[in-house]
């Protein structure tokens, strides 16, 4: 069945920039209703009912902001397109990145590309998570191959949305929220779910669950590092970030036995330490430092053979 097309609204700061977002929305099969540049005089009260918005505004202008603010207090999703971001990737390779961020912001199903992970890790964080994961995301290589990660953040449903706006901020990988099944591919983020379960597959599968989490967090970091362990061997890791509590560090052990890698943001990094320090006492920890510090060594480990990293 073909996917639904979308009417969109473009605002930006300059007319080449409004030609080059109307070019990637209708590289995606969609329409657009509306492009203005945001000097436009008295352009609140022109902008038309659409169902969702594609900006790429100077946020540090106070103009800017009351347009974003204008356009958040409605329910219509608001998609920020910042070409940065992009970095030296050409048109096609842009447009499937756009087209990840319609599908995130807009729940357009769109078909899933990109070849199957061949090895998947679990980020695991709580307390200054956020901030130390977009430091690794922005330290990693975007040439790093075949890895996936499953990020299992403690939060609350109401500021998921919120995460995963912040994690298409800060990388060029796709960002996959799990509300259905997906196969893991690299160069994706698999952001687990607060509110159920999920499951991982020998297929390379990752799944919903309806039952809720067991234990004192949401989601379960031991859990979800378990479950890949059992499916993915010495093709999984996990990295524990800043957080509160000892989330993760009950699976270390099974992680390490089963083949895979266990890393910890260093305590003298985080903005609370219990998390990783919980894990480090496993013993199970091979590599510890600073989320840049993890990231140049995580596409280090990628350039030799596994084993000289275990030995």
């Amino acid at each position: 069945m073909a996917a639904e097309t979308l009417t969109f609204g473009v605002l930006a700061d300059s007319q080449a920039q409004l030609n080059d977002l109307v070019s990637l929305v209708e590289a995606t099969g969609h329409r657009v209703a509306i492009a203005k540049m945001a000097s436009v005089r008295n352009l609140l009260a022109e902008l038309p009912a659409v169902d969702a918005w594609v900006v790429r505004l100077n946020l540090q202008q106070d103009s800017a902001l009351a347009i974003v603010e204008h356009l958040e207090s409605s329910d219509c999703p608001v998609i920020y397109d910042d070409m940065e971001c992009y970095g030296n990737l050409g048109g096609h390779d842009r447009a499937k990145r756009f087209a990840a961020k319609l599908q995130l912001c807009t729940g357009v199903a769109k078909p899933e590309e990109g070849a199957k992970a061949q090895e998947v890790w679990v980020l695991a964080a709580s307390t200054g998570g956020p901030e130390a994961v977009t430091r690794f995301l922005k330290a990693l290589s975007p040439e790093l191959e075949g890895v996936a990660f499953v990020y299992a953040q403690h939060i609350n449903a109401e500021i998921s949305l919120s995460l995963q706006k912040a994690l298409l901020l800060s990388t060029q990988w796709s960002v996959v929220t799990c509300e259905r099944s997906r196969v893991l591919r690299e160069k994706s983020i698999y952001v687990v779910p607060p509110d159920n379960q999920v499951d991982i597959y020998d297929s390379g599968v990752i799944a919903p669950n309806s039952l809720a989490w067991l234990g004192p967090y949401r989601p379960s970091a031991d859990q979800v590092m378990a479950r890949l362990a059992r499916h993915y061997g010495n093709r999984a890791g996990a990295i524990v970030f800043s957080g509160m509590g000892d989330d993760g560090s009950k699976s270390c052990s099974y992680m390490r036995r089963s083949g895979g890698m266990v890393w910890a943001q260093s305590p003298g990094t985080c903005a609370v330490d219990s998390m990783p320090v919980s894990a480090i006492a496993t013993g199970a920890v091979s590599y510890q430092g600073s989320p840049e510090n993890l990231a140049r060594q995580f596409v280090y480990r990628r350039q030799i053979p596994p084993k000289a990293i275990n030995n």
